[in-house]
């Protein structure tokens, strides 16, 4: 029960069914609510299905990347612009990848969810993805992958996932390799977001306290104004290998993961 859960109690013949609503935009984005009216504040997630396992050998962690780019500014805001326009209401913007997709999410006072829905369209929709930018941003990345490999116990499960699905995207890190990074250009980062950041590929969900008809129409004028699409890009299911994979490296401790197959 969703009322168990935020600890709060509905009181009787409250249905909270009718508080959760999904439709979909007129260019086929996705978009799933669920109103809390009692709250002060109100949460937004756009997850898109572009995550590592739809990347090629030649350009992983692409996904990831492409991620970083999409705060560093659009035609409209400056990467300053969109951090301080969200900060200045008291609100949070944060964004991850998976191996499945990248979201992108914000939490904001009530009263400024108009703004969170603009500052992340404004993002996904017309990010300039400049060259300079580019280059920069490898720095970035390729220091987070050091840093990410300095660390045994997070280290462990990409090399379980390696050594599972061997040569399958499943089976790579998703913040790609240092050598990919560094191969990375503009070219090849705005083909991928051309192919996976399309309007079938998009979910977007809120929460919070809002007024649904007045989200519906700032949706349709932000999100909704994104045209095109493109046939969902085919990956074959990877198939699982039983093998050991020993790394060694001087550290105090001693990580172990251990895996069997389970459900499909």
């Amino acid at each position: 029960m969703v009322g168990a859960v935020f600890g709060f109690d509905f009181g009787e013949g409250r249905d909270i069914e009718k508080l959760s609503r999904k439709y979909i935009l007129e260019n086929h984005i996705r978009v799933v609510t669920e109103e809390v009216p009692w709250a002060h504040s109100a949460a937004l997630g756009v997850w898109v299905g572009a995550g590592s396992r739809y990347e090629e050998e030649v350009n992983q962690g692409v996904s990831h990347f492409l991620e970083h780019l999409l705060f560093k500014g659009t035609k409209r805001r400056t990467a300053r612009q969109i951090a301080e326009e969200i900060e200045a209401v008291g609100g949070v913007l944060n964004a991850y990848t998976t191996k499945e997709y990248t979201c992108f999410h914000c939490r904001v006072l009530a009263e400024y969810l108009d703004l969170a829905v603009d500052v992340l369209a404004d993002m996904l929709f017309n990010s300039l993805l400049l060259p300079e930018e580019v280059e920069k941003e490898k720095n970035v990345v390729l220091e987070e992958i050091k840093m990410y490999e300095d660390t045994p116990d997070e280290l462990v499960h990409d090399l379980f996932a390696g050594t599972v699905w061997e040569d399958h995207p499943l089976g790579w890190a998703i913040l790609g390799t240092c050598e990919t990074v560094r191969a990375l250009n503009r070219e090849e980062i705005y083909r991928y977001y051309q192919e996976q950041y399309h309007c079938q590929n998009i979910v977007i969900a809120v929460t919070g306290r809002f007024q649904e008809e007045k989200l519906k129409d700032k949706l349709e004028k932000t999100f909704g104004q994104k045209k095109g699409w493109r046939q969902p890009r085919k990956v074959l299911p990877p198939q699982s290998q039983a093998k050991v994979n020993v790394h060694l490296k001087e550290t105090e401790q001693v990580q172990i993961c251990l895996g069997v197959p389970g459900l499909a």
